[in-house]
């Protein structure tokens, strides 16, 4: 009966001002509740939007919209016995998509939780990854990389004590974890108290981590205040650095995302704490090693003389000196409704625009064509919520829609039905404190493990199988004998799984296996001939 209802659901989909040439659309159901947490632009010119559906616990509802937001089709992600909580996502060239968020357990439980499908909205693999260090867990945002593998970021807690911990999985396309690494741990940052990440952002090769910790004040490191926190990670995942950001300023607040302003700046986006806890914008500038080099915000006051709040969630650039944030701001501290900001790097406004009835999370992309579209939720009169997308240009005004036939999902062999995705034999990864860590998942890498079966061998054939070939350029195989006579050598290549040698003519004894790679010994074993 689940799916039949659902079904009736795909149908009760509905736009705003659909017959019109204005550009939004709001999607959800009558006497409903749907949220919206994340949206890309797709590699054909649509929408992926990732949301909260309840029907009647929480799933995960992924939309599907054409260049005008209509919807192509649509998924609701669910388990038969948990909840299944909406989370970010990311698609790739291919047309994979993953989504991170967690699945909720009959006691309370919250574990991180990926999901990856195919360009054609199909499941590949589900992964639940269980800690027994920690009570709690999520991932907040996850990449996906053009090869398959997935980044995510993961936070993990216990209601205990502060053994929190901000953590990056790196899952191969496979699903397996590869690695898992700690950033900004007690250990190595002991004043850094209850750190939390909320987005991963990758620029070239490196990534930044924005989230919020407790940071106490310079002289006094008895109390810890909240403070934004960035944490800079190189590209062999290695942490380069953490910021808590605005200490000997007295900052309180938290960043929400971040920009390049060049190759060697960045612009923070996040809220600081004002007079009389009201939180206003703030925009914080540092450098690639981590370096403050100032802030600036903007109050309520410089937005509107009854305005309560404002708080930048995502953020564009115009131009050279322009840019763009989705902010929510309004007469209310709380459930606010979102607007656009555009300002310059020293915090002036030169345009902003209100946006009734919106509240929830906010994300904003730059488009193809040099537009914004902004997800976020609708908020009814009657207190309803369902998923609101629109579009607007550099003036702040509704976009219009375009005209005209294009072909979408071209990468999935046939038209995609809206549908269940059904999650509830995820594989539960339960050996996680287990995994290695980059560094010595790196290190393993740069050595090629060789095995050699049956051994002692007493036929004429011999199989040594290898790992990690496609790691390694100009290898070669070489058997040695016990007085070291080269006996045998062979060509190996990238992503070559074993070799075949015959040993008819080889005299009994112990051999010697060695791999070579650029002249470089990187992997050895020994057999026996009988």
């Amino acid at each position: 009966m689940k799916y039949l209802f659902l079904s009736y659901l795909f149908v009760c989909l509905f736009s705003l001002d659909v017959h019109s040439q204005k550009w939004d659309n709001i999607y959800g159901t009558s006497n409903h509740t749907e949220t919206q947490r994340d949206l890309v632009e797709s590699y054909d010119n649509g929408y992926l939007i990732s949301g909260s559906y309840k029907i009647p616990s929480s799933s995960n509802w992924l939309i599907k919209t054409d260049i005008n937001g209509d919807v192509l089709w649509d998924k609701v992600i669910l388990h038969d016995l948990h909840e299944v909580f909406s989370g970010n996502l990311d698609q790739n060239s291919s047309g994979e998509i993953a989504i991170g968020r967690c699945i909720s357990q009959d006691n309370g439980d919250q574990w991180p939780t990926v999901v990856k499908l195919d360009s054609c909205g199909n499941k590949l693999w589900c992964r639940e990854f269980i800690d027994d260090e920690y009570t709690h867990g999520w991932f907040e945002d996850v990449i996906l990389f053009d090869n398959g593998d997935v980044l995510a970021l993961g936070y993990m807690f216990t209601f205990e004590s502060y053994n929190e911990r901000i953590f990056l999985y790196y899952i191969d396309k496979n699903g397996t974890l590869v690695w898992r690494q700690s950033y900004a741990s007690k250990e190595n940052h002991p004043l850094v108290l209850e750190r939390m990440g909320g987005g991963l952002h990758q620029f070239e090769n490196e990534f930044i981590i924005t989230g919020r910790c407790y940071y106490p004040y310079l002289g006094n490191p008895t109390i810890g205040y909240i403070r934004p926190f960035f944490i800079g990670v190189d590209n062999e995942f290695n942490e380069k650095w953490i910021l808590p950001f605005g200490v000997n300023d007295s900052l309180l607040g938290e960043a929400n995302s971040v920009i390049p302003l060049n190759d060697s700046v960045y612009m923070g986006v996040g809220y600081m704490w004002a007079s009389g806890s009201k939180p206003n914008s703030l925009y914080m500038f540092f450098n690639n090693e981590g370096e403050e080099l100032g802030y600036t915000q903007i109050t309520n006051e410089d937005i509107g003389p009854d305005i309560q709040a404002n708080i930048p969630t995502s953020i564009a650039r115009m131009n050279d000196s322009l840019f763009i944030a989705s902010t929510y701001f309004g007469t209310e501290q709380y459930e606010n409704p979102f607007g656009e900001l555009i300002i310059d790097t020293s915090g002036i406004i030169y345009k902003s625009e209100s946006r009734p009835n919106t509240t929830g999370i906010s994300t904003l992309i730059k488009t193809f064509d040099n537009k914004y579209v902004i997800g976020c939720t609708y908020r009814h009169s009657n207190s309803n919520r369902d998923i609101y997308l629109y579009k607007i240009n550099d003036s702040l005004q509704h976009d219009t829609v375009y005209t005209g036939n294009y072909v979408y999902d071209s990468l999935c062999p046939y038209q995609i039905q809206s549908g269940v995705i059904d999650i509830t034999d995820c594989l539960l990864v339960t050996d996680v404190g287990e995994t290695p860590t980059p560094k010595e998942y790196f290190a393993s890498l740069k050595t090629i493990t060789i095995k050699a079966y049956p051994n002692p061998v007493k036929e004429n054939q011999i199989t040594f199988s290898y790992t990690n070939t496609e790691h390694h350029q100009n290898m070669e195989l070489r058997c040695f004998n016990v007085f070291g006579e080269l006996v045998h050598q062979e060509r190996v290549y990238q992503h070559q799984g074993e070799s075949k040698v015959n040993i008819q003519s080889w005299q009994a004894g112990i051999y010697v296996v060695l791999n070579y790679s650029n002249g470089q010994i990187v992997g050895q074993s020994k057999f026996i001939v009988k």
